[in-house]
């Protein structure tokens, strides 16, 4: 117990952790040749099944959020468009674009 009345406050550092760049992501890894195929197979299952909405998926994707369409449709929105839909919580996953050689 302490009887004095005075609190001093310190100037301290505060513990601010820097984050190095790892040169391998923490996903998981499959092998090149089955990855080819996933990639293909999903590429194709995308542009056969989905709705291709081009430059205006920004827009589609925001009446999917909101319920207003179903969400079978890709398209190619700019970076900026992506950055301002991830911002507004809306979920997105970008897919690899595989051609076949």
């Amino acid at each position: 117990m302490c009887d004095s009345t005075a609190v001093d406050k310190a100037i301290m550092a505060p513990n601010v952790k820097t984050s190095k760049k790892k040169i391998v992501p923490d996903d998981y890894f499959v092998m090149g040749e089955t990855a080819e195929q996933i990639l293909r197979k999903l590429n194709k299952k995308i542009k056969k099944d989905y709705q291709d909405v081009g430059k205006n998926f920004a827009k589609e994707a925001r009446k999917a959020h909101k319920g207003k369409r179903d969400q079978k449709f890709y398209g190619r929105p700019s970076k900026e468009e992506t950055n301002k839909l991830l911002d507004e919580g809306i979920d997105l996953f970008a897919v690899p674009d595989f051609k076949d050689n």
